[in-house]
């Protein structure tokens, strides 16, 4: 069961807006814009660091998902790693409404 600070329905309800969020980074023709795609991420980990509790892994999990150095080719890559970012927030809601459903 997930260390949460706040209850699972705040914490499901702050990862959905995460979520939904993605949807606010500025798009280029090749993808997400990289610098408001860094933006969501930062904004991402206060939210996660707001949820978990000092010792559970998740935030430091969500932040080896990484960014890449590189600017060649970085609004796609950003386009990439929201997916990758999106899914893992989607693991956390599912891992969070399984602890309330185990007694």
């Amino acid at each position: 069961m997930p260390d949460l600070k706040v209850p699972p329905e705040e914490a499901i309800c702050l990862l959905n807006e995460r979520i939904a969020a993605i949807a606010t980074v500025k798009k280029t023709p090749a993808g997400l814009d990289y610098y408001d795609f860094i933006g969501w991420c930062t904004e991402t980990y206060a939210v996660i660091d707001q949820i978990y509790r000092a010792g559970d892994y998740r935030p430091e999990e969500i932040r080896m998902i990484g960014l890449y150095n590189c600017s060649c080719d970085a609004h796609t890559k950003a386009s990439i790693l929201a997916e990758e970012y999106c899914s893992k927030l989607q693991d956390y809601i599912r891992q969070i409404e399984e602890s309330v459903k185990t007694p």
